[in-house]
């Protein structure tokens, strides 16, 4: 194989590229092996499934060890339902030349493979070892894939998909693939390093995948394919992963994509369709090709190159040692790109071109960018992605089975629980209540206040119970409030203002004893009017009291029955001193009382008398 550097130009940087080009007695057998696979340019569309991620489900945790048990001959459907039946499909595939071709494997659980290494499933090339039967994910995600010591150069959770192989409805959540530090030429993917031939459908990657060499080669890395070959069909798929290219002191001719790291020899029903990415990359090499969506699209042997359509990069986070080499959608040969979208350039002065026309010379040693190349054909620039208009034009155009519907920061598909927002009914029920309190009533209201800065927006739809949790925890919050005690201070008062009182100078004290006594402690806030009701009920009994008679007492004499010290309510004066009363017209009662007295006088004197003459007698 040979090694060709081509010198392309964008806009006013130069862009310098070492490209892998086949030798022309291998690219014969290449092309022959093509023609007789592609046996139709018509796309199958009719046989995409639009099966919903799951929405609950099991996880199957991996051990590190392999199940092939549930392997028969002849048998045209496998289903899936642990970690270690999963290993021992790349087992089967990678030892036993079994490609499964005709054969439907599904996946029936969530799978976590634990940060175990993993080897690829076809850990080989296009035309041995590869995986070539259908592998439906059935929505299941298989999670924290790792990969640090490559098998056979393979690091994806597929090595190569080929001859009609087909992956579908599946995600890659949390991947960790790094090459070692002197690894030299490599393939780099995700979901799968190499993909010729094949089909892949509704599937996603988030994690990282990152290729750093010293030791020359080429490296084609991409969030979701590291390559892609021939007629592969890329539909309903996008990587939010973290892309990168890294120099540990070497060159090196590599390129990069958000979802493709590159394609090479595309026939005509070679498709990027209804994909996009939104996660980052970042390339140290200046001899590189970066691009948003493909990295570069290069054809040897005359073929029409890839097409892409109704495709968006959403994110600006993509860098390269050499800016002028990054394109927002692709670089690409004698490629169809139509309907896409990206971002506005950060910058002005040094804008990103969003698509290349690649020229390449008679004898396949250099390139350039087409100069009259008008990007604008290819779709356009926006500064929002979730306006209106986007997602109208992209369900507008969307390829058979494919639903867009919106997304937290844009267009996404009906199954993506990943860029769905979490339903937020409940916080925001919880929430209102929260607000409709009277927060001066309540002496702890701090916890509901803790609960409320605790709600975190814009989680996905993947994260639905952690939002659940949320509107709980504050309805818990306002449950554990507790008021403030009502103000019992015009109680109190009225209590000691009837304390001060004499109860003996009152007809009847009972009503006041009676309103202190009803007096109920331990009321509330809310219950302020009780409570006031209460000190007035006090209040009220005080103002009713009726005092008692007051009956006139001289301190100094004391007083003998009709001596009130008085005449007809007057006081006798003459000598000084006070007379007794003397008997008054119609006054019947002193009348008696003298009767009496003259009559008591008269028997005393009687009674002397007797007593004297009997002595004298004597």
């Amino acid at each position: 194989m040979n090694h060709t550097y081509y010198s392309i130009p964008f806009k006013k940087q130069p862009f310098s590229l070492l490209v892998y080009k086949e030798d022309k007695r291998r690219l014969g057998m290449y092309k022959k092996r093509i023609m007789a696979i592609v046996i139709s340019a018509i796309m199958m569309f009719s046989i995409f499934s639009t099966t919903v991620f799951a929405e609950e489900t099991s996880v199957d945790s991996w051990d590190g060890t392999v199940d092939t048990s549930w392997y028969q001959d002849g048998v045209s459907e496998f289903h899936l339902t642990t970690a270690e039946q999963l290993a021992g499909l790349a087992k089967i595939v990678n030892e036993t030349g079994n490609v499964f071709q005709g054969v439907t494997v599904y996946l029936d659980t969530d799978v976590d493979l634990s940060g175990h290494e993993w080897v690829s499933i076809g850990a080989g090339n296009n035309v041995a070892n590869y995986f070539g039967g259908t592998f439906d994910g059935q929505g299941h995600i298989v999670k924290n894939l790792t990969c640090t010591s490559p098998n056979n150069g393979a690091y994806g959770f597929f090595g190569v998909i080929s001859q009609t192989g087909t992956v579908q409805n599946l995600g890659i959540v949390n991947a960790n693939l790094q090459t070692p530090s002197k690894a030299t030429s490599t393939n780099m993917g995700i979901l799968a390093d190499w993909a010729n031939q094949a089909k892949v459908i509704n599937c996603y990657t988030t994690g990282v995948v990152s290729s750093a060499h010293d030791s020359g080669g080429f490296q084609l890395v991409g969030g979701l394919i590291g390559q892609c070959t021939a007629g592969t069909q890329i539909i309903g798929c996008y990587s939010s992963a973290s892309v990168k290219s890294l120099n540990v002191g070497d060159t090196s001719s590599d390129t990069v994509g958000g979802l493709i790291g590159q394609w090479e020899n595309a026939t005509e029903d070679a498709v990027i369709s209804d994909s996009y990415f939104d996660g980052s990359i970042v390339c140290e090499y200046t001899d590189a090709g970066v691009g948003g969506i493909l990295g570069a699209n290069f054809d040897f042997g005359g073929m029409p190159g890839v097409t892409i359509r109704n495709c968006f990069v959403s994110t600006t986070d993509i860098t390269c040692a050499e800016p002028g080499n990054i394109t927002w959608i692709a670089a690409v040969v004698d490629s169809e790109v139509t309907n896409c979208y990206w971002p506005v350039s950060p910058d002005a002065e040094n804008p990103y071109a969003a698509v290349v026309k690649l020229i390449l010379d008679e004898g396949g040693t250099t390139a350039s960018a087409d100069p009259n190349f008008d990007e604008s054909i290819c779709g356009e620039a926006v500064a929002s992605f979730s306006s209106e208009e986007i997602l109208s034009s992209l369900q507008a155009n969307a390829a058979q089975g494919i639903t867009w519907i919106r997304g937290m920061n844009g267009p996404t598909f009906q199954w993506d629980k990943l860029h769905i927002s979490a339903v937020y009914t409940e916080v925001e029920k919880a929430i209102a209540q929260a607000n409709a309190l009277n927060r001066e009533q309540y002496q702890n209201f701090e916890i509901v206040d803790e609960a409320l800065a605790s709600v975190v927006y814009d989680l996905d739809s993947t994260r639905q119970s952690e939002v659940d949790v949320m509107a709980q925890t504050i309805l818990d919050a306002i449950a554990d409030l507790m008021y403030k005690d009502a103000d019992y201070t015009k109680v109190d008062e009225a209590i000691a203002k009837a304390e001060s009182l004499n109860k003996d100078e009152y007809k009847d004290f009972s009503g006041v004893d009676t309103a202190i006594n009803g007096v109920v402690r331990n009321k509330n806030i809310t219950q302020q009017d009780e409570v006031d009701a209460m000190a007035q009920a006090i209040e009220d009994a005080i103002a009713g009291l009726e005092k008692k008679e007051e009956i006139p007492v001289n301190p100094t004499e004391p007083t003998t029955p009709g001596d009130s010290g008085t005449i007809n309510g007057s006081t006798e004066h003459g000598s000084g001193k006070q007379g007794m009363n003397s008997p008054q017209t119609g006054d019947n009662s002193n009348t008696v009382i003298w009767i009496t007295v003259a009559i008591l006088a008269a028997g005393a004197m009687m009674g002397t008398f007797v007593v004297a003459r009997k002595r004298k007698s004597e």
